[in-house]
């Protein structure tokens, strides 16, 4: 066995993903547990505000640090207890660490994790930062799971379209006899969830109750999307820089709405950019959800009915290709990993513009 844990916690700040999986070569990869460890209110909160321009704090860098690696060895002894396997089996620990700012066009994305303490309280070998070499070449740093649907999603067939609703949500275009293509749409959860936190008083809208109730309206929704990044042309990446509060204070009528149309408008917002997203590309097929927006109803609604309309001859969700939608991201990480252990180049020109291939994170061994 080739065990690996991939480790995600995405910008929607639920909690830390886990899953371990065996990739001995020559063999599919088998997943062997999956498990989440939410994150506490008061660390949601510190994730939150570290991710707003307006309150970097160094201190508090330093600790969510130490908090990710607490928590993220607290979920992998779990996990590893639950199905009877020693740490020593396991060759690595992928870790993504916790985004807290991705400025790609000044050279950096920084993920926040202490990878040396995740190493020695597990006293698991820790691979991480992930971006910082696709930066240095050039690339935008992101969405890195694009080339891991590639390598397991892709149809000989059938055009497949990979959506990942995080808090920024991404595509992945699987194209029979074309290069992967993967970028940032734009919004995913993020506004909706900042939204929820600040007049439900919930980190969620849940299952999108409260948009479904609520007007749609259009006029507002054109203001938004007079956004330079909607018409810019992948390879490109986005986060919280830019959708956050202040994209939703740009439209001054849009602060007079009742907060079911608040909703209603924004989910219908995320719904559009990710199909003309899609479209954008003039190819049309089959698309499949994943990520924490899949829980939200109405919002996959609306998806379906503008892929539907737009063109698209099916929308579902990953489960039906055989992952879990939940943990995908995970699985990405870990396959991360074990390219980093086995000293394998990645090419990530036609997702993130990186220059050349390239090996991907670096090592933290355990003491």
């Amino acid at each position: 066995m080739a065990l690996f844990i991939g480790l995600m916690s995405g910008t929607s700040a639920d909690g830390i993903d886990v899953v371990l999986v065996d990739f001995t070569k020559n063999k599919p990869f088998q997943i062997i547990a999956t498990y989440m460890e939410p994150w506490t209110k008061a660390d949601q909160d510190l994730i939150n505000n570290l991710c707003s321009t307006k309150n970097t704090d160094l201190r508090n860098i330093g600790l969510l640090g130490n908090t990710y690696a607490r928590t993220a060895a607290r979920a992998i002894n779990k996990l590893l207890k639950a199905v009877n396997i020693g740490a020593e089996r396991v060759t690595a620990i992928a870790s993504h660490g916790q985004t807290i700012r991705h400025e790609p066009h000044l050279g950096y994305s920084m993920q926040i994790a202490n990878n040396a303490l995740l190493a020695t309280l597990t006293k698991i070998d820790v691979v991480a930062d992930f971006r910082s070499m696709d930066i240095a070449l050039g690339g935008q740093g992101a969405p890195v799971v694009p080339i891991f649907h590639n390598e397991i999603l892709r149809s000989p067939n059938s055009n497949r379209f990979i959506v990942n609703i995080g808090g920024i949500s991404n595509v992945s275009a699987l194209i029979p006899n074309h290069d992967v293509i993967g970028f940032d749409t734009g919004p995913g959860n993020t506004m909706l969830d900042l939204m929820a936190r600040n007049l439900l008083g919930q980190p969620h809208d849940t299952n999108g109750d409260v948009a479904r109730k609520g007007k749609i309206h259009y006029e507002v929704i054109d203001v938004f999307l007079k956004e330079p990044y909607f018409e810019l042309k992948p390879p490109k990446s986005t986060g919280r820089e830019l959708f956050n509060g202040d994209f939703l204070n740009r439209c001054q009528f849009f602060q007079t709405f009742s907060i079911e149309d608040k909703f209603a408008t924004i989910t219908e917002l995320t719904a559009l950019t990710i199909i003309d997203g899609i479209n954008a590309l003039q190819y049309r097929g089959e698309i499949f959800l994943c990520g924490g927006g899949i829980h939200n109803t109405f919002l996959v609604e609306r998806i379906k009915e503008h892929a539907i309309t737009k063109g698209h001859r099916y929308v579902g969700l990953i489960n039906e290709l055989g992952v879990d939608p939940d943990y995908i991201e995970a699985l990405a990480f870990a396959w991360l990993g074990y390219k980093f252990v086995n000293a394998e180049k990645i090419d990530m020109k036609n997702v993130t513009g990186a220059s050349k291939p390239a090996i991907y994170g670096c090592l933290y061994p355990h003491p």
